[in-house]
């Protein structure tokens, strides 16, 4: 059997995220660097967000919603936290399990994390990102 090259090789110290920059230099920054705590906020706010966002696009938070455009459009179209919150607790744990599920996979689009953070909060129980 022929076995062919390897093409691409893994640096962990060459990975540069486009997003990262410091705002004093422009520069882009290593991945392994931390980033600084406000940032972390930041991107941490975001991925909840993304992630709630991910849990209304896999649970139909839309059929016991009191917004009709949200019915009628069948799916939620405002905050989803409030939804959330009235919704979750009346899912059996079966179905709480299969839609955590489901989130981490990146819900029906297979959506793929946009940050390391949120990749990493996908992991948590759902009881972070529902109250």
């Amino acid at each position: 059997m022929h076995s062919s090259p390897t093409r691409f090789h893994f640096h962990p110290e060459r990975i540069i995220d486009n997003d990262a920059t410091t705002k004093e230099t422009g520069q882009a920054r290593s991945l392994q660097q931390a980033a600084a705590p406000d940032e972390q906020k930041v991107q941490r706010e975001a991925a909840f967000a993304a992630i709630r966002r991910l849990y209304a696009e896999v649970v139909p938070l839309w059929r016991s919603c009191s917004r009709g455009y949200c019915r009628r459009h069948k799916q939620c179209s405002g905050d989803v936290r409030p939804c959330l919150e009235r919704s979750w607790p009346l899912l059996t744990p079966n179905q709480q399990a299969w839609a955590s599920y489901h989130v981490e996979l990146g819900g029906p689009r297979r959506v793929p994390p946009a940050t390391h953070s949120e990749w990493h909060l996908r992991g948590f129980p759902a009881s972070n990102f529902v109250h």
